[in-house]
């Protein structure tokens, strides 16, 4: 059997000395959470201000709650998500932008339209298929519009084909999120969560979970052999970046003139200065940015922006 982390219900006994009445009683306890294989498209990055940061296609285990995974594996329920722990990022190929294919549509999920082009290292949250769905509120008003008409009409089934035409071919759509179903056969088992819960005994062969963790690291340079390190003068900081390319325009701009270029630059829906879209929020007083991961941010303030742009004209006047 190949090593791996995540297991069936159905190989307990292949890799640990539990029983499956082992794993239902921790599960019906809600003292053991398990976790869901789910193959999708569309799915949503979403950051901690509830940004929707961009699309991508997954096919891998999620996190579920202990009452999720009481639900499936006790009840033998189906479920349906909306929001979900991404477990594993690296089957993850590339995130999407969407920004320009949602743009006009009324956005009632998300706090804004962003995008995070780096897939994240670490598991993170995300939503179930993003889409344009029917706008039911919209769709009302149209109905009491036009429902003196269609109690005219000569047809009594008028009205009826009507709504049944609105309701398939909705004519307004808004930003929407299609939940995915989870049927208890995608329910897996996390041999990580299983040690911390009952313990690294519990294993047969320990040794096996050691493997996944091994980092191998390459092979020692021949001792006659020097290796050049050399520091190349790339500034990373990216507000520091962003500094830079305002000065670009002008090199006279003081702090207070960069500050609030900036802050046009993230309101428009075309940023020039900000180009990877790393500014989440910026208010008067403080830049909130990503880090890096999507669940990493980090806050800027006044007087720190100000020390950011002394640094930059100094360096430029090198």
């Amino acid at each position: 059997m190949t090593t791996r982390s995540f297991y069936r219900l159905d190989e307990i006994s292949d890799i640990t000395r539990l029983t499956k009445g082992d794993i239902l009683n921790a599960v019906e306890r809600q003292e053991l959470a398990l976790c869901a294989w789910v193959a999708g498209k569309k799915f949503g990055l979403v950051s901690k201000t509830n940004a929707l940061l961009g699309l991508f296609d997954y096919n891998g285990t999620v996190s579920l709650t202990k009452q999720q995974s009481q639900t499936l594996l006790c009840d033998g329920k189906s479920i349906r998500l909306e929001r979900f722990l991404i477990q594993e990022p690296e089957r993850i190929k590339a995130i999407i932008d969407c920004r320009a294919q949602f743009v006009d549509l009324p956005n009632r999920i998300f706090s804004k339209l962003l995008y995070f082009s780096d897939v994240p290292k670490s598991p993170f949250v995300a939503s179930s298929t993003v889409c344009d769905a029917a706008d039911h509120s919209a769709l009302l008003g149209i109905m009491k519009e036009e429902q003196p008409k269609w109690a005219k009409h000569e047809n009594p089934f008028h009205g009826l084909g009507q709504v049944f035409d609105l309701v398939t071919n909705p004519p307004v759509k808004q930003l929407g999120v299609q939940p995915i179903g989870i049927k208890p056969e995608q329910l897996r088992l996390d041999i990580r969560k299983l040690t911390e819960y009952f313990g690294i005994e519990c294993l047969k062969e320990p040794e096996r979970l050691a493997l996944t963790n091994q980092t191998y690291l390459p092979s020692r340079q021949k001792t006659n052999q020097t290796p050049m390190l050399i520091k190349p003068n790339i500034e990373t900081n990216p507000i520091k970046v962003m500094i830079h390319a305002v000065l670009d325009n002008d090199p006279d701009f003081g702090s207070k003139d960069i500050w609030n270029i900036l802050k046009q630059d993230v309101l428009s829906d075309e940023r020039h200065f900000d180009v990877e879209s790393i500014i989440d929020e910026m208010t008067n007083n403080e830049i909130i940015r990503f880090g890096d991961g999507v669940d990493t941010q980090i806050a800027t303030g006044k007087p720190r922006f100000r020390t950011l742009v002394s640094e930059v004209k100094k360096s430029r006047r090198k």
